[in-house]
């Protein structure tokens, strides 16, 4: 948690002499594990608010979004399940994509956390998971964009691929 906070309360403080205003996190525990981190000396006077839902995930690792109150004002969030089935038909389950749409400084905005299925079994048999959740990120940004061509949209998180692959 000290390492953490360290790390988040560092952040662009060079140029903002403040915490971030927003903080997508991967990998993550459970929702105490986020309320301890917030609750750092370091990040506590920054007053964050937590996005966090549980996941299917089956090692139980979610993905959330930490957020300055006084500066973004969450108007919805959601998290989009990632559907896929293995050669037998099985669901395979894993983290979905987070939503969270508000205004940030008054500025509508959207951020889409994702922390896409990784390369285990090699890079081509793991592809078709993460083009199942590139699929799910790009429907969900369309949406927002036909809601509202005017938000800015923020794709955050571990993609588990490079900007290269397909």
């Amino acid at each position: 948690i000290a390492n953490e906070a360290k790390v988040i309360s560092e952040l662009g403080r060079q140029y903002t002499n403040d915490n971030p205003a927003v903080v997508g996190l991967i990998e993550v525990e459970n929702r105490q594990v986020i309320q301890d981190l917030i609750a750092h000396p370091l990040l506590a006077k920054s007053n964050y608010g937590i996005v966090h839902y549980n996941s299917y995930d089956a090692r139980g690792i979610d993905i959330a979004l930490i957020y300055q109150k006084g500066r973004f004002k969450v108007t919805e969030s959601y998290q989009k399940d990632i559907k896929i089935f293995n050669a037998e038909g099985f669901r395979s389950y894993t983290r979905g994509v987070l939503v969270v749409k508000g205004l940030l400084d008054g500025e509508k905005v959207a951020f889409f956390m994702n922390h896409w299925p990784s390369r285990s079994g090699g890079e081509a048999a793991s592809m078709p998971r993460r083009a199942a959740a590139a699929k799910v990120l790009k429907d969900e940004m369309d949406k927002a964009r036909a809601e509202d061509p005017e938000r800015k949209l923020f794709a955050m998180g571990d993609f588990n691929d490079d900007p290269v692959s397909p």
